[in-house]
């Protein structure tokens, strides 16, 4: 998995991009950012009402067989529908 696979599953899913590796989708529980960096990518999930949720995950750490699978699981209480992208 790279940044790029990152950024394309962010923009299918619904996430607007902020400025370059930083991606920001707003719905009725809150607000969800991925921050793209180097080697990894950093997820804020921002609820209203709850401390904001922070995930970190190296890319190397996600294969590219199960990456979207990966990356929904980390938002699985959340109502983000994969597209399959990644």
């Amino acid at each position: 998995m790279n940044a790029d696979m990152i950024a394309a599953w962010a923009v299918e899913n619904g996430f607007h991009a902020m400025d370059s590796g930083n991606y920001r989708r707003h719905d009725d529980a809150g607000v969800i950012t991925i921050e793209i960096k180097r080697m990894s990518f950093l997820l804020i999930d921002e609820r209203q009402g709850l401390r904001p949720r922070l995930i970190s995950r190296l890319f190397k750490d996600i294969s590219l067989a199960s990456g979207s699978g990966r990356l929904q699981g980390l938002l699985r209480d959340r109502k983000i529908v994969s597209t399959g992208v990644v």
